[in-house]
């Protein structure tokens, strides 16, 4: 079994203003419970191929989706930091924020691009919008637990400034 590692970033040392500007090639919206058999598609799309996909069925991802709207992985889920990207009508790219209340913190709990967009700043933009919501909301800090092996979001958070906890 893969392990996973936990990450963290102090807010206070990330310059919002120097944050790249909205992608135009996506349209950016919060997410909302309606959205869940979007994200559930989104999930499969993102995950297959990678060190995160274990042969998962749209069943599995959408009870894995509406879990977390539930509030039943550690917190409840703060959707109105929480930001999707669309390109038209199709969801492609989603970073859901919720608290991590074993921690008395924000996580960053799910990021997912679709397999036809990643590399092009999708994962990147949504990130920067859930950090600058937390910011804004007066957080300090923010979590995120990372599979090891995981290299494209290894990269991603620790180009935004995360920090990998050793254990």
């Amino acid at each position: 079994m893969t392990g996973r590692s936990e990450y963290f970033l102090k807010l206070s040392d990330v310059q919002f203003n120097n944050l790249p500007p909205h992608e135009s090639a996506f349209q950016i919206r919060t997410a909302q419970p309606k959205d869940a058999p979007l994200l559930a598609e989104l999930m499969i799309d993102s995950y297959r191929g990678t060190i995160d996909y274990d042969g998962e069925t749209f069943d599995d991802a959408l009870s894995e989706v509406n879990a977390f709207l539930a509030g039943e992985r550690g917190g409840q889920p703060w959707l109105e930091m929480s930001y999707l990207a669309f390109a038209g009508s199709r969801l492609i790219g989603a970073c859901l924020i919720g608290e991590w209340q074993e921690r008395q913190l924000p996580i960053i709990a799910y990021m997912m691009t679709s397999a036809d967009s990643k590399n092009r700043g999708v994962g990147r933009h949504l990130l920067n919008q859930g950090l600058r919501a937390l910011g804004g909301k007066g957080f300090t800090e923010v979590r995120a637990v990372i599979t090891d092996g995981n290299t494209p979001s290894e990269a991603l958070f620790l180009k935004l400034g995360f920090q990998k906890i050793e254990a």
